[in-house]
């Protein structure tokens, strides 16, 4: 009897701690997800996006349903910040699309985040685009009617120096780095209205460019913007240098470089490998070696609205890797902006194993335009494979610790795209479970301490005109 009631009780203890264990395991799981989301947010994920209600018209009620929508779907935010962000929707107008779309850019910014933002503007533009370049703002692509325009180099815009105003731009754009200040700038200095609102020389929508043609010509061109509001994007107007985009309403536009056999006056080979296939999320190149033997170049970029390069591609750069005999890995990154991370990571990590296993070196080339799951997935490099990776480059786009996870909402009258975002991303450290991170990353993310370039390298106005890539030819020295 005493026997069987041991034997019983035993079994009564037993049944107890599994209760008791999986309890703690659930309220464990729990708390990592919970840890892992800034006031809760994993849950407002779910929450269905704001529909626009009856009686939001033209651009007041765009700001209105932008004011509901923050307050629904931005997390992470102070009480000062949403203070600020209030101040100037109540202060700033918004009388036509021009000063909606800067409205909307002064109010996001108060938060101090790259990835909450405007994702893809509506504004009247000068007929022509302009990229940064190392020492220089240059007509990247003009309208066909502006064509004599592409290629040079823009030395007074309104009367004052691109390299003096591109500052006055920060109260419209929120958080990341100086290197993204300034590549952003390139879009503000295409919208009289926003050289207007920083007190650039716009004389009745008239926009005066000083200009340097390669040999050495100076000329003046006074520029209107176009009647019909055109679009652009944080994530998608580095597409402009790039020959053959026809991207962001720009059809028969004609860019400072060209594909061979685009004109008459193309040229006979081929441009740049990092501005070749702009249609191609994930490009792969093998590059000869000066020593001898070959690198594995392998592109990966970024667009505006955070689609990935296909599982297939994915798969098929992965055995090229694995089964190729390449003397170095060139990892092109410069323009990988956003995305998910998830997709990329599988080939980092393949990279980083071949190249510790097999003793070969990485070449990871960075820029401004490297933020969001581009920046995270690039940063695993320096995770996975330290002693073997070299950055070459620009600076990054965006802090380690960043508020990148996130979703859009449109505004109802304009269309416009805006990125609101609710959870946190920290590779600066390993993320613990109580982390206040987005939950993915405790457990496929390792902290990198730090992340800048080694090397500081950068295409100036000639290298870009002539199709030289400084950057690829310090990841093949």
């Amino acid at each position: 009897m005493l026997a069987r009631a041991g034997k019983y009780a035993g079994s009564m203890v037993s049944r107890q701690t599994r209760w008791a264990v999986g309890a703690a395991v659930v309220a464990g799981g729990a708390a990592v997800l919970a840890s892992g989301v800034d006031q809760g947010s994993m849950l407002r994920t779910l929450v269905p996006l704001r529909r626009p209600r009856r009686g939001l018209e033209g651009y007041e009620g765009d700001l209105e349903f932008l004011r509901q929508a923050v307050r629904r779907h931005e997390f992470g935010i102070t009480p000062d910040q949403l203070e600020g962000f209030n101040s100037v929707l109540e202060t700033r107008r918004a009388n036509s699309l021009d000063e909606l779309v800067l409205t909307s850019m002064a109010a996001l910014a108060v938060f101090d985040n790259a990835a909450t933002t405007v994702l893809v503007t509506q504004a009247h533009r000068l007929p022509v685009r302009f990229g940064w370049m190392r020492d220089s703002l240059v007509v990247v692509k003009a309208a066909p009617e502006y064509a004599e325009l592409a290629g040079q180099r823009v030395t007074l815009v309104g009367g004052a120096e691109p390299s003096v105003t591109w500052p006055l731009f920060a109260p419209f754009v929120g958080g990341g780095t100086p290197a993204w200040l300034r590549n952003r700038s390139a879009w503000f200095f295409s919208v009289p209205e926003a050289l207007r609102q920083v007190g650039v020389g716009v004389h009745e929508g008239v926009v005066r460019l000083d200009l340097e043609a390669e040999d050495g010509t100076e000329s003046v061109v006074s520029l209107r913007a176009e009647d019909q509001p055109m679009p652009g994007g944080p994530m998608a107007d580095f597409r402009d240098r790039f020959p053959g985009d026809e991207g962001l309403g720009t059809r028969g536009w004609v860019t400072a470089l060209r594909d061979p056999g685009e004109s008459a006056d193309s040229p006979d080979r081929e441009g740049p490998l990092y501005l070749q296939h702009w249609d191609r999320l994930l490009f792969t190149r093998d590059v000869d070696l000066p020593t001898g033997g070959q690198a594995l170049y392998v592109r990966i970029l970024g667009t505006p609205d955070g689609a990935d390069p296909s599982s297939e591609d994915i798969d098929d750069t992965i055995a090229r890797v694995e089964t190729g005999d390449h003397g170095r890995f060139i990892v092109d990154m410069r323009y990988a902006c956003g995305g998910d991370y998830r997709v990329t990571l599988p080939l980092v990590k393949t990279i980083a194993r071949q190249a510790r296993e097999r003793h070969l070196p990485i070449r990871l080339l960075v820029g401004p335009n490297l933020l969001g799951g581009g920046l995270i997935s690039a940063s695993q490099f320096l995770a996975h494979a330290p002693e073997r990776t070299i950055v070459i480059g620009n600076d990054l786009g965006d802090r380690l610790r960043n508020r990148s996870q996130g979703r859009t909402v449109t505004l109802p009258h304009s269309g416009m795209l805006v990125q609101l975002c609710h959870d946190w991303h920290d590779v600066s450290t390993d993320a613990m479970p109580w982390s206040d991170v987005w939950a993915p990353d405790k457990f496929l993310l390792m902290g990198v301490g730090d992340f800048r370039p080694d090397k500081d390298v950068q295409n100036g106005w000639r290298d870009y005109l002539h199709g030289v890539d400084r950057l690829l030819e310090a990841a093949l020295a």
